[in-house]
């Protein structure tokens, strides 16, 4: 004796309904979503979403560290930690690495804008002291 089983057939006017179709504004709204660099102080971060891999070697553990699990870069290439920035796969998406390993978008934060006022007056000691 043969077992067949029959699935239940799709009915076309369930399709149509709107509670059964999946939303479009979810999908307009994921690609808004702007990804920054997450550097640690000035280093690159291998965990920042836009840091890569040239060798795709790079993946994510939870590792259980004093007590706490925490999200760790893995090298398939070396079997250990990722050495972040100083790794000669190491890339960005937005080219902020620097040849040291430094983030440039953390240097920028870094750098403090001085307003017109200011600059005015460091240009005049300046021209003073000559």
């Amino acid at each position: 004796m043969k077992y067949t089983r029959e699935f239940p057939r799709r009915d076309p006017a369930r399709d149509k309904h709107p509670h059964h179709r999946t939303p479009q504004h979810h999908a307009s709204s994921v690609d808004e979503v702007r990804v920054q660099p997450q550097p640690l102080m000035d280093k690159c971060n291998p965990l920042c979403p836009l840091f890569r891999c040239g060798k795709d070697a790079l993946f994510i553990v939870n590792k259980p560290i004093k007590g706490r699990i925490l999200r760790v870069a893995q090298c398939r290439l070396t079997g250990g930690d990722c050495i972040n920035g100083e790794c000669q796969y190491a890339g960005c998406r937005i080219n902020s690495l620097l040849p040291d390993g430094r983030c440039v978008k953390a240097l920028e934060k870094r750098i403090s804008r001085l307003s017109d006022e200011e600059l005015i007056k460091q240009i005049q000691s300046i021209e003073d002291i000559d």
